[in-house]
């Protein structure tokens, strides 16, 4: 039980850590002016594939993760999915809550500076949490399968 419960929790974080460490490199290494269209508060085409990319990616990695930690077990997986479906859309109302932004976006703003004016469209507030749910179950159940196919017998030891 004591891990299954770790499997969630510490799946979670890994989840979290490596959405915000992709990100954080793409706003570094790229700046906001080449990810978001320049003057306005829109992603640019770049961000808009890589936002539900990541979460698709960071989704299969923690599903993974999970059922490894949880030795395949289906239940930690399907705990950590609903875990990511629950908190996205409550994140997601918190989000559609805030006014959009309006008027041009200054050149050279910072990061903490967009976050605290910048709000993402409702398509991926939306989206992402469901984007994320379904790739943890891909990715952990995608385990699990393997671990029950490697225990059956194959054809040739079935001799009777």
């Amino acid at each position: 039980m004591l891990r299954s419960i770790l499997a969630v929790i510490l799946s979670y974080i890994a989840m979290t850590i490596l959405i915000i460490a992709v990100f954080s490199a793409m706003w570094f290494g790229l700046g906001p002016d080449r990810l978001l269209v320049p003057g306005t508060w829109d992603g640019g085409l770049l961000l808009t594939i890589a936002a539900p990319g990541i979460t698709l990616l960071a989704g299969l990695f923690g599903g993974w993760m999970c059922a490894k930690i949880a030795t395949g077990k289906r239940g930690p997986v399907m705990v950590l999915a609903a875990v990511v479906l629950v908190l996205g859309l409550v994140m997601a109302v918190v989000t559609l809550q805030k006014p959009a932004p309006t008027g041009p976006r200054d050149p050279g703003m910072t990061m903490q500076q967009i976050m605290e004016k910048g709000r993402e469209p409702a398509w991926v507030a939306i989206g992402n949490p469901i984007i994320g749910a379904a790739a943890v179950l891909i990715g952990g159940l995608f385990l699990r399968g393997k671990k029950v196919a490697a225990h059956e017998p194959s054809s040739d030891t079935r001799r009777s």
